[in-house]
Parts: structure tokens; sequence; C-alpha cells
């Protein structure tokens, strides 16, 4: 029997329904991925479905599934059962999945700059993005309804299919729909690879009513940080305005520093792992004006002073980061690399970080440029990057065009590549400043979420009865975080087969073939698939190699070039290098391999023919089988 290929949240057939889908007084429940926004205007497809996800250990697995009425329902609820694994003797328990039905914002404009064919839908429509905080929802005639599915998979959770049942009530009849996950074997990290932070207001819109620095307003610190940090962001702001100042030049300066020092103290005991204090520095003019300088703002430079003191007082060094003044201009370069220099004469144990409109801003910590900006500047960032520097991109009202970036009326797809291109360039970090800037009374609103911007840009969060709720963007954030993940685990898998070979493993590059993987879905800064399930393949691709890795046979291959490199004819000869267990059958496009070194390693020289762009190594060992393809792209 066929091996059942599992992509990641895809979709399977299970038996066609034909024009039953459509009759009178049908009401429909069918799987979606977690990377589409359900218009209203979808229609089901024209098969029953069986929603199928997968994902590691310690993940948090997103999918959708959707309900279509033919007639208005009052209250539609819905719940889960167990997800029991195929052999019976484990189970995901319910409590582990989080059900939330979605809400829709209504536009009436599209981001300006973004091609027409960039847009999941043009204005005026309503655009799935917050999701719902109460158990039930209301359901109008013909409207298509996604309810949005999060499985946070158990660190005991054991390997292969677990099954379980989604069901809707409310309608004439209850409504199910198979649920299958697939466990993959090994563990997404505790710790983030990938330093992450969206400015917010806190406590902002919606919290009004929450005094300041009184116990509610603690508790509820601690909770949303709790929140943030299950979508894996590891940063957050904060003024340094915390710190109260008092007194004269004459008479002297006194401080209470306990605000900022309980902040700290509940943010660092939620999880959170560092601080972005707001801002030592002014611009004495517009950004761009070429008379325009860098100043220092004595009362935070003091202020700073006493963080150093606390830093110290608390061993929480490595944990605070402060900006100068944001998004520093050209004509800024020499007055603000002398700000750099007496932020660390200040406080040594605060690094710089800032997001910047140039290249040369002096010894900054961690340089933070515009996407499109780095792109642009790339060999100049890549030297800072080389001499020990921290680099970040943002995004933010920018960049436009074909640019990934995570607005509105964007693809889910766009906001998830951000973190597959962190990982393509080895890069350290993420940045926005918009986690829950709203504008106006109503949140829940385009002009709320958006007011002068681009769709969706002040926030991407929303206010709740009891803290934050999430969206689809957010949770698309996270995914791509925890695709990251996957590409790094894999690298540290090989990383340490290299170091357990030793010297015949020298050719053994970690990073190439999580490279060659992470390019199906990022070519570039803004070269991207626009498919979601080439994404999803290849995060099973990932998947699927590392628990290769873990259970066997070994099979590591390398080729220079990389797969997916262009071959020009002239020979072709695409040299091969691997590494299996000792004693393995090996053969290369079918042709036997028959000087293995005790270690397993073997190496050769292919010559591809013409029209045959696929090298296939096959390997068995102990019964069990495997097989590694690299394609290349031929050409004259």
């Amino acid at each position: 029997m066929a091996r059942m290929i599992i992509v990641g949240l895809c979709l399977i057939v299970a038996a066609a329904l034909g024009s039953a889908l459509y009759a009178a007084d049908t009401h429909l429940l069918w799987a979606s991925d977690g990377l589409t926004k359900v218009l209203r205007s979808d229609l089901p497809p024209q098969q029953v479905q069986s929603l199928e996800a997968g994902g590691a250990r310690n993940e948090i697995v997103g999918a959708q599934a959707v309900l279509r009425t033919s007639s208005d329902v009052a209250s539609v609820s819905c719940a889960i059962t167990d997800l029991r694994h195929a052999e019976g003797s484990s189970i995901i328990p319910k409590s582990a999945i989080r059900l939330q039905w979605v809400r829709y914002i209504d536009i009436a404009r599209n981001s300006d700059g973004v091609p027409a064919d960039e847009l999941v839908a043009k204005a005026p429509c309503s655009i799935p993005d917050p999701l719902w905080e109460d158990p039930s929802i209301a359901i109008k005639a013909n409207q298509s309804q996604p309810l949005w599915i999060e499985i946070h998979v158990p660190e005991s959770a054991k390997p292969g299919d677990h099954s379980g049942t989604l069901t809707v009530t409310g309608t004439p009849s209850p409504l199910t729909l198979p649920v299958r996950l697939r466990v993959w074997d090994f563990d997404l990290p505790k710790e983030r690879h990938l330093s992450v932070v969206n400015w917010w207001n806190f406590p902002g819109v919606g919290f009004e009513k929450v005094k300041p620095y009184t116990d509610p307003y603690w508790d509820l610190l601690s909770r949303t940080c709790a929140f943030l940090v299950e979508h894996r962001q590891t940063d957050i702001n904060a003024s340094i305005g915390l710190i109260q100042e008092s007194g004269n030049e004459q008479t002297g300066w006194t401080y209470d520093i306990s605000r900022l020092e309980r902040y700290a103290q509940v943010v660092f005991e939620a999880g959170i792992r560092r601080i972005h204090l707001h801002s030592v520095g002014r611009s004495t003019a517009g950004l761009t004006e070429p008379k325009s300088v860098a100043s220092p703002i004595e009362s935070s430079f003091r202020r700073l002073a006493e963080v150093e003191k606390l830093i110290r007082k608390r061993n929480w060094q490595g944990r605070f980061l402060v900006s100068i003044m944001d998004e520093p201009f050209i004509y800024h370069e020499e007055t603000f690399s002398q700000l750099v220099d007496r932020v660390h004469r200040t406080a040594p144990s605060v690094r710089c970080i800032e997001a910047v409109e140039a290249e040369y801003f002096g010894k900054l910590d961690i340089y933070v440029p515009k996407l499109s900006h780095l792109n642009l500047w790339y060999p100049r960032f890549e030297q800072v990057h080389r001499e020990g520097s921290e680099l970040w991109f943002y995004t933010c009202c920018h960049p436009v065009g074909r640019y990934p970036n995570r607005f509105l009326d964007q693809s889910l797809t766009k906001a998830r590549c951000l973190f597959w291109i962190e990982y393509l360039y080895g890069l350290d970090g993420f940045l926005h400043w918009g986690l829950n800037h709203f504008a106006g009374s109503n949140p829940y609103s385009e002009e709320g979420i958006s007011q002068g911007l681009p769709l969706g840009d002040r926030a991407v969060v929303y206010p709740g009865r009891n803290g934050f709720l999430s969206s689809l963007r957010f949770s698309a954030q996270r995914d791509g975080l925890q695709d990251f993940e996957y590409l790094w685990v894999l690298e540290h898998e090989l990383q340490k087969i290299k170091q357990r070979v030793g010297a015949e493993a020298f050719w053994l590059d970690p990073r190439q073939r999580p490279l060659e993987l992470c390019r199906r879905v990022v070519q570039s800064f803004h070269e991207h698939t626009r498919d979601g399930q080439t994404l999803l393949r290849t995060r099973q691709a990932i998947a699927e190699e590392i628990e290769t890795l873990h259970n066997g046979p070994l099979l590591v291959v390398q080729t220079s070039p990389p797969e997916g490199s262009v071959v020009p004819a002239g020979p072709r000869n695409v040299i091969v290098r691997a590494l299996v267990d000792p004693g393995a059958k090996v053969t290369v496009n079918g042709k036997a391999v028959g000087h293995l070194r005790p270690s397993g390693y073997f190496q050769l020289s292919y010559f591809m023919p013409d029209g045959k762009p696929t090298l296939s190594v096959e390997v068995e060992h102990n019964g069990q089988r495997r097989v590694a393809t690299r394609t290349f792209v031929l050409t004259d």
C-alpha cells in the first residue's frame, strides 16, 4: 500500500457529494488549512473532507474548519473529542485544543501600493482576521463561517496518527468532521532561536478601567506576556519614563525605579526575554531634513544610568535594550553614532537597538533595517553582521509591492514567509511597531486597525474581556516562527551528525540541506511562493527528514552544486557526498555504490545526462529503505 503523504494542514478527499452540496436546507462543514483566508462567498469543495494536520511535540498546530448554512442560524457552537493515537495507547486531550470562531473586518479600500493580484479580495468586502471570544456565534444564510482550531501538542505525545471528531451544534442536526493529527517524532525547541518584538501600547484600548500599577494591572501584564510568549514573541517594549525622576540641577536628582523593577520582574517571570526601552534621543528637525541632527534627551540618559544600577543589582545583564530615536535618516549618521557611544558609556549592560533608514550608525548592537532596505543595502548590513552586530529586519506600512508583509488584505502565506526569509539569510530577529496601536473607539474596524496606513498595520491582536485575543495574522506569525524552528532543528541534527562522525564529515555543511528546502518557499528578500500548499509540503518534507535522522536508516546527502542550481551542459558533473549506516547497501540512480568507508561515508562524481535533472540516492539497512532525491535545472 502506498504510504499516505500527510501534508501539514492539507485536505484529504473521502467521498464525492456532487450537486447535493448546493441543495436547499443544506448545512455543511468542511476542512480548510491554516493559510486560507476564507471569504464569506467561498463555496464548499466537491468532496467530503477530513481535517488533516501535522506537528511536532511542543508545537501549536493551527487549522480551520468552515461552516455554511442555507438558512440563518441564531447560535452555533462547536466541540471536539480527545485525539486518540492509532494504537489506542495515548491521547491528546481535548483540553489541549482551542476552538475559536473567526470574525470579519469590513473594508472600504485596499492597501495602497499592493498589486491587485497580491490581494486576497478587492474592496469593498469583508476579510477574516480577529478570533471570536464567545463559544457560539450567529450564522447568516449562504455565508461561509470559519472556525480556527489550535492543537497544543504535548511534550509527552506519542509519535504517529491521532484521530478525533469535531462537532458543530445549533444547526437542525449536528455536523461532524473527522480530524487527524500526525505527531512528528521530534520536539519543537522551547528556546526561541529568533528574537521577535511587536511594539505594544500597554494596556491599551479595551482596558481603560485597569488602573496603572495596581494589582489588576500587574495581573493583566503577566497574562498578556504569557499570551505573547505562547505566540513565540520574545521581547516587549516599555517607556524609560517608568523610572520616576524628581529634583533639579541645583539640588540634585532622585529616582524611584520601583515601577520598572516590578514591570521587569513580572514580564521576565512570564517568559519574556528582553525589554526595549524608548528613547534617549530625538531629531532636532524632520527626519529627512539635511540640517537635522540626533540630540540627547538628558533626562532619559539620567534614567538610563539608573537602569544600569538596576541591572547590576538584579543580575539582569543582557535583558535590556534601548533605542535612541526611531528610524534615523542618513543626515543623522554622525550624531547618532555619537549617541550610541554615549549609551555604551552610560550603561554598559544595555544594548543599543534601532530601526534604521540608512547604513552607517556606529557601533549599534542591533541593526534593524526595513525589509526592503535590507534588500537594497544588504552588502553593508551583511558586513556589520559579520563584525558582530545582530541583524534584524522590520516591516511596517512598508514594504509594499510584491514584498511579503502582514497587511489585512494580503495572504497569510506572505505573513508566514517573513520568517523563512530570516532563516535564508541567517538573521537574528524581527520587529513590527503595531501590536495594538488602535485608532478611534472601535478596534474591530478598518479604521481602528488601519487609520491612515495600510490595512491592519496598526494592530495584529484585539482586546477581549480578560486580555488580548489573537488573529489569523498573529497566528500566522507564530506558525512562521515554528517553521523557522523546523529549519533550525534540521540544521542542529546535521551538526550533531557532523560532530559524531568527525574528520570524515569535513565536507558536511549543516545549513546546506535546510537552505535547499527553504528556497522552495523563499528565494530572496522579495521572491517567495504564493502557494500555501508549497509552504506546507515543504514544512512536511523538513519534518520527515528530521524524523529519519532520528529513526534511520541514516542517509545524509550533500551535492555540489546544491539542489535547485542551474547546471549548464559542459559536461554536467555533480559531486555527491553522503553518509549512511556502515554496511548499508547504496545505489545512485540505480547504480550500486561499492566503496563505503567504515564510517559510512562515500563520494562520487555523477555526470548528469541530458533531460534527466534528478539524482536519486537509495539506501537499505536492517530491512529499512530510504530514498533522497536532488533536482537541478538543466540548460544548454
